[in-house]
């Protein structure tokens, strides 16, 4: 059986609760397509619910990859720990993530 799964099959692993890390450098390696999927499967099915995402660089930009704010959703994410968060020229609207973390919506 082979190891190599698409996008959707991949976070349809993903449980309610559950730990994911996100390895990227803002835009540069960001598993877009893998945020989306995990985006549109909780936009589809309301679940995973209530995941703690980590991130030690900036996981998307604010120049074209939203990276995680495909999953800066109401009762998806209930904590993000990162060490820096999409940033950009200052007359952009604030990426989801920040507006998320400034409202303490979880």
């Amino acid at each position: 059986m082979s190891k190599v799964r698409t996008a959707a099959e991949a976070v349809g692993l993903i449980q309610d609760g559950a730990m994911i890390a996100v390895n990227s450098s803002s835009g540069l390696c960001c598993p877009d397509a893998v945020l989306q999927a995990l985006g549109a499967r909780f936009d589809a099915e309301g679940a995973p619910r209530n995941l703690t995402s980590v991130h030690p660089i900036a996981a998307g930009d604010m120049f074209g990859t939203p990276g995680i704010d495909h999953i800066a959703k109401p009762g998806m994410l209930s904590r993000v720990i990162g060490g820096s968060y999409p940033s950009g020229p200052t007359n952009a609207a604030p990426p989801l993530v920040w507006q998320m973390i400034l409202a303490e919506q979880n």
